[in-house]
Formats: C-alpha cells, sequence, structure tokens
C-alpha cells in the first residue's frame, strides 16, 4: 500500500512538473551569420534570444507573419518586422531603412517609435519586450548615432545585415539597453511564403 501511494504521488508530481513548463518560452540561440537570404533574423536582448515566430492566434502579437518586410513602390523606404507571435508575452521590433541603396554602415537616427509613413525621415530601430518589473511591455528605441546598421547584402532580392548599439527606454531616457548582435539574411521574394514555426 505504500508503494502504490508513493507511486501515485510520483506520477501526480511529474503531471504537475509537465503542465508548469506549458508557458515557458524555449531557449533559442541566433542564426548563423549569412549573406545567402535565408529567411533569418536573431538579437539577444538582456541575455534572451529573440526569433521570429508566426502569431499562433490571436494572441499578444496578434495575426500575421512572423518576419515582413514592408516597402514603397519608389523603394524610398524599407521595413523590416519581426514578431514572436508564438511566445507566452511576445516581442516585436521594427527596422526602418530610409534610405537604402547600399550596402555599408548606416548611422541611426533618434527613434520616433513609428512605423510606414509615421515614421521619422531617417533609418531607426524601435522595439517592444515584456519587463516582468512593470509586468507590461517596454519600448526601447535607437539613440541617434550611438546605434548602427551595417548592410552587408543588397542584390537579387537579398537584404543581409547587422545592427547594434545603445537603445534608450520610451518611458524613461535613463533606461538603456546595449544591443551587440543582430543580425538578419532574407530574400524578399521567399520571405512572404516563409513559414517561422
Amino acid at each position: 500500500m505504500k508503494n502504490l501511494l508513493l507511486t501515485i504521488i510520483l506520477i501526480v508530481l511529474q503531471g504537475c512538473s509537465k503542465d508548469n513548463n506549458i508557458n515557458v518560452d524555449p531557449t533559442f540561440s541566433l542564426p548563423p551569420e549569412t549573406q545567402t537570404g535565408a529567411n533569418t533574423f536573431g538579437v539577444t536582448i538582456n541575455g534572451k534570444v529573440y526569433i521570429p515566430r508566426d502569431p499562433t492566434g490571436g494572441g499578444v502579437m496578434g495575426s500575421g507573419k512572423g518576419m515582413v518586410l514592408w516597402g514603397t513602390s519608389d523603394n524610398s523606404w524599407y521595413e523590416l518586422e519581426i514578431k514572436d507571435g508564438a511566445s507566452s508575452v511576445g516581442f516585436n521590433m521594427v527596422i526602418h531603412m530610409e534610405p537604402l541603396i547600399s550596402t555599408g554602415q548606416i548611422t541611426l537616427k533618434q527613434s520616433n517609435f513609428q512605423d510606414n509613413i509615421d515614421s521619422i525621415r531617417n533609418s531607426h530601430i524601435y522595439f517592444k519586450i515584456w519587463d516582468s518589473n512593470i509586468s507590461n511591455y517596454a519600448y526601447y528605441g535607437s539613440v541617434e548615432n550611438e546605434c548602427f546598421l551595417n548592410i552587408t547584402r543588397l542584390d537579387s532580392g537579398i537584404l543581409s545585415g547587422k545592427f547594434f548599439g545603445k537603445f534608450v527606454r520610451y518611458d524613461n531616457p535613463n533606461n538603456f539597453i546595449q544591443i551587440t548582435d543582430g543580425r538578419f539574411d532574407i530574400n524578399g521574394f521567399t520571405l512572404p511564403n516563409h513559414p517561422f514555426p
């Protein structure tokens, strides 16, 4: 009888531990730095790696795709939008590139935390991440002349690059995040149909 009771307790505890892990986001690693149009993105923020994942319904990141490239018909600006819509709290980043005419390093401007036509008329980056200290999202944007975007390939529909620098919190000008290893490699022709599980 003692063994049966012990076995039942162990089964219940194992079941509980599995249930508790359902809402834990997995740990990711950065994708390799490529320039082949592999449709990859990765960035480390506060020790956590973020990658694109398609939203899994009407959750915190809404609908759509894990990564989308937007732009104008006259090619005056492009935006790469990245979201992790499959995790419990999500992540969203917008890389606004204006103008984007060649490879090389671009010094980013102070972000106005807006995208598309509401964006400033220069290159900048902003993102939102979950801040457990406030139980809400915190927005961070590029700091003028302290953030950089290095475009390493821009041809045949392929856009590859790296970004790094100092990002300031929207509602707290004394709170900064340093990013040293953001990277992406996309193919504008295949990206719309590329799954991000």
